[in-house]
């Protein structure tokens, strides 16, 4: 599945289209499409995995599912799910969902947990990881509602920079390790963007795919771990497992003679 920042590559590669009118749309979506003809996009936005075509009507939101794909004045042999045309330019979607939004987009998305978004907010997201301290950061992380825009990738990297075992409750991992955690996800979050604007994604890759930490030599371990059981790389050896942190004991005085 598309992480944030490759729908925020997508969006640049057609933010063009902005300004321009739909003269046909359809696709085999369960979406009606008729209201978007005739209509001008007016911005191309992402929340996270979802691609945003925003018109004065309303907008679609577009999920390109697992395995969807978007391609610019070409088709493939397959019916598209979603397309829509502005003259002879077209974009055709491919296993994907599209779905119309009613109404300002700030009463759907929440950008302050966008990772990639300029409205990112660091006290927000920490409140939501106190919030949600029971959990595991390696779950938690996929949670959209949190991390906006993280994806397995996303996940397994961050961890790694961080110096985070993906099994840690929230609740045991200290304030200044949570911050960082935070910068690394912005931090590669960025990089994952270059390097998808220059052709070279995937060519500083840490530990994802990877079968020799850099930082101690260890083997790279892979498990399907936590409540979502999805593929983790990680390093048992430089990634912390925090345990619970102990509450402050309270010594009583002896009073003097």
């Amino acid at each position: 599945m598309p992480e944030g920042p490759s729908l925020v590559y997508i969006k640049n590669e057609i933010a063009h289209f902005a300004g321009r009118k739909v003269t046909a749309a359809g696709g085999y979506t369960q979406m009606e499409t008729g209201w978007l003809v005739g209509k001008k996009l007016l911005e191309v936005k992402t929340w996270g995995k979802h691609l945003l075509l925003r018109f004065n009507n309303g907008t679609v939101r577009i999920h390109l599912m697992l395995f969807g794909s978007l391609l610019i004045n070409k088709t493939k042999k397959v019916n598209a799910s979603f397309y829509v045309h502005f003259g002879k330019d077209q974009l055709n979607f491919y296993v994907a969902k599209a779905q119309k939004i009613e109404g300002p987009l700030e009463k759907t998305y929440d950008w302050r947990t966008d990772i990639l978004s300029p409205e990112w907010n660091q006290a927000h997201v920490l409140k939501l990881l106190d919030d949600n301290g029971d959990a595991t950061i390696g779950d938690l992380l996929m949670d959209q509602q949190v991390f906006t825009g993280v994806g397995n990738i996303i996940r397994i990297e961050v961890l790694f920079r961080a110096k985070l075992h993906p099994l840690c409750l929230v609740k045991n991992i200290p304030l200044k390790d949570r911050k960082v955690l935070l910068k690394e996800v912005r931090k590669y979050a960025k990089e994952f963007l270059r390097e998808k604007n220059a052709g070279t994604f995937g060519s500083n890759w840490q530990v994802y795919q990877q079968e020799e930490c850099p930082r101690d030599g260890a083997v790279i371990k892979v498990a399907m771990l936590g409540k979502t059981k999805r593929k983790t790389y990680y390093c048992s050896n430089c990634q912390v497992l925090h345990a619970p942190r102990k509450k402050a004991s309270k010594h009583t005085i002896p009073a003097k003679d």
